[in-house]
């Protein structure tokens, strides 16, 4: 049983977007599980500081030799075919989440042109197992509103979506079409993540620092959330999984509205709780305004659209039970992952340590 495990830890595995918050700690994930032989693919190799600086905040060793660096394009499945080594499994990590250099159009095109390229790497390869890294965005209501979103939903109308989740719908695909062609594919649909990274980077990163400095407004919206470390743990579990593939799971800790997650952040960070409920018109009202600010340069850019702000008025459950029962997985309080964010962002330099 040790020489089998010995020999699942050094099966070659890959990472793309290995630079983003939920990359880096799935490297630092993969590293402390005991995985051996890891290719991160990167668009450029100056960013892989980024993933070292989580190792050391996080406490995880890197062994001579466990890391290999390949820069590539993402997008290009020939050069990833030829460029990358034969890979076991492939860690799908890349994606957009906004840019003020982006389009909405420009989004779409990216994140499903990544998909396409992978995927057909992974064809192209013989990758035996392809882990991708979808988002409950890209899922459709239920039937009934009084149930909670499951896997199985699929949205009646991608048009209507913001263009992170046509982005993601899309890009899902293209993964199907690979499972098709058969290649063994786990899709996971996170929540909104938190957790730690680079807070001016365009991702859920910023949410945080952003709801804690103590702001009065809120509204009545419930989203889902998951730690980005429950993420990286659930990834590396279901590579370990033979009844994983052709399966996918939502990845969520549980609904909080935004009044509670503003009032958890808020009070750990001591900061003032909300007391001034907002709707539509307010919302509308700072939209406009944000963008105003933008284009008199007081503000920068990072690709919130008014679908983007709109999501905080949605009032949509998401049932994030199936790893659990299939697999005994167990989610980080939601309140505690809130907990220890902003105790990082507050005091970054004292928090090294899981």
């Amino acid at each position: 049983m040790a020489d089998l495990r010995s020999d699942f830890l050094a099966r070659p595995v890959a990472v793309t977007g290995a630079t983003g918050m939920v990359g880096s700690h799935l490297v630092a994930e993969l590293l402390r599980a005991g995985y051996r032989n890891i290719t991160l693919a990167v668009r450029r190799t100056s960013r892989v500081a980024a993933v070292r600086a989580t190792l050391q905040r996080l406490g995880v060793a890197e062994p001579e030799g466990a890391l290999h660096i390949v820069e590539t394009e993402l997008d290009d499945p020939e050069q990833l075919a030829a460029r990358m080594p034969y890979t076991d499994t492939v860690f799908n990590c890349a994606a957009r989440i906004m840019s003020g250099r982006l389009s909405p159009q420009e989004l779409i095109a990216n994140n499903v042109a990544i998909a396409r390229g992978v995927t057909g790497w992974c064809l192209r390869s013989g990758v035996r197992k392809l882990i991708h890294i979808s988002s409950i965005s890209a899922l459709g209501d239920p039937a009934d509103p009084a149930d909670p979103v499951t896997e199985e939903c699929e949205p009646d109308d991608i048009t209507r979506y913001a263009a992170y989740g046509q982005s993601k719908y899309y890009a899902e695909q293209e993964i199907r079409r690979g499972a098709a062609a058969g290649l063994p594919v786990i899709t996971v649909l996170p929540g909104v993540i938190l957790g730690e990274g680079d807070s001016a980077a365009g991702n859920s990163a910023a949410l945080i620092p952003a709801i804690s400095c103590g702001q009065p407004f809120y509204t009545n919206g419930l989203m889902a959330y998951v730690d980005v470390r429950d993420v990286v743990r659930a990834l590396v579990l279901l590579d370990s999984r033979d009844d994983a593939p052709g399966q996918r799971f939502i990845l969520s800790a549980g609904d909080l509205s935004y009044r509670r997650l503003i009032t958890l952040a808020a009070r750990a960070a001591g900061r003032l709780r909300p007391f001034i409920p907002i709707g539509r018109g307010a919302v509308n009202f700072a939209y406009g305004a944000m963008q105003a600010a933008i284009r008199l340069h007081l503000l920068a850019d990072r690709g919130v659209t008014r679908e983007n702000l709109g999501s905080v008025l949605r009032h949509v459950r998401y049932d994030g039970i199936r790893i659990e029962r299939c697999c005994g997985f167990r989610y980080t309080p939601l309140e505690e992952t809130i907990d220890r964010v902003v105790r990082y962002y507050r005091h970054p330099r004292k928090n090294h340590r899981p």
